[in-house]
């Protein structure tokens, strides 16, 4: 009887689950796995190659930077050291992208902006 009730309830308030979601009448949008964001490193690019960056000559400059090399997060020891990264990088031509301008790795949500 309560399982009737409450799937009543649920149909009364026009709320349904499909794929994974529970869907009510205000919800604009679902939680949709849309795969791994692209790390840090791949933020950096050349405005002229845009999504096509050399990866060798970028993993060079980040070092000469200060990055350590393979470290595709960037993790700095402090603040001052990740703004004279920037200015380092941003010195060398690179443009930083954000990551929601980048997208995701997955094929179907890149927005073919960023690279490894």
């Amino acid at each position: 009887m309560k399982k009737r009730v409450y799937l009543f309830s649920f149909l009364l308030t026009s709320c349904y689950y499909h794929d994974g979601c529970m869907y009510t009448p205000q919800m604009v949008n679902c939680y949709v796995d849309k795969g791994e964001t692209w790390p840090a490193i791949a933020h950096y690019q050349k405005p002229n190659t845009i999504g096509h960056t050399d990866s060798a000559q970028r993993w060079k400059d980040a070092v000469a930077c200060g990055a350590k090399y393979g470290d595709i997060k960037l993790r700095h020891s402090s603040r001052d050291d990740l703004e004279k990264f920037q200015l380092c990088m941003k010195s060398k031509g690179y443009h930083k992208y954000w990551p929601a301008e980048c997208g995701y790795m997955n094929p179907k949500w890149d927005e073919g902006k960023c690279n490894l």
